[in-house]
């Protein structure tokens, strides 16, 4: 027995794993702050918690499953589709905080502060999950062996 305890997703592999922690974490941190704004504020709170941390979550998931597709359909592209899905989600919320009117039922407060967490509580998982990965960085040239 190895004594590092039940892997949370065993048959999950690659970036499939990264993206079924990530949003594991991200959902906990999401329904936990919406409790807490229920159960501190109110109702207003507790849906504003929601709205924000699943906004990150939605922008995330779909960045890490775009990089899990490009993994078993493209690999020498990864890099660049996580890059580019990276810099396109925090493009996508600029435009959102920047364009979009806030809603009149959002508390910015908790909308913002539960999206803050929830960056940060899923880069740290994503980040954990990917050091448990076997990953080439760069491919291999095929004309060199």
């Amino acid at each position: 027995m190895s004594g590092r305890g039940p892997k949370v997703f065993p048959r999950a592999t690659g970036w499939r794993r990264v993206l079924l922690v990530a949003l594991a974490s991200g959902c906990a941190v999401t329904a936990a702050a919406a409790v807490l704004g229920w159960l501190v504020t109110g109702g207003a709170a507790a849906a504003s918690a929601a709205f924000g941390g699943l906004c990150v979550v939605v922008l995330s998931g779909i960045t890490v499953a775009l990089i899990d597709w490009s993994e078993r359909h493209a690999p020498g592209l990864t890099v660049t589709v996580f890059m580019v899905g990276f810099v396109a989600k925090l493009v996508i919320l600029g435009i959102l905080l920047g364009a979009v009117e806030t809603p009149a039922w959002i508390d910015p407060p908790w909308a913002g502060l539960t999206a803050v967490a929830v960056v940060v509580v899923w880069q740290a998982a994503e980040i954990t999950a990917f050091m448990k990965m076997r990953v080439t960085v760069e491919p291999s040239d095929p004309g060199s062996s």
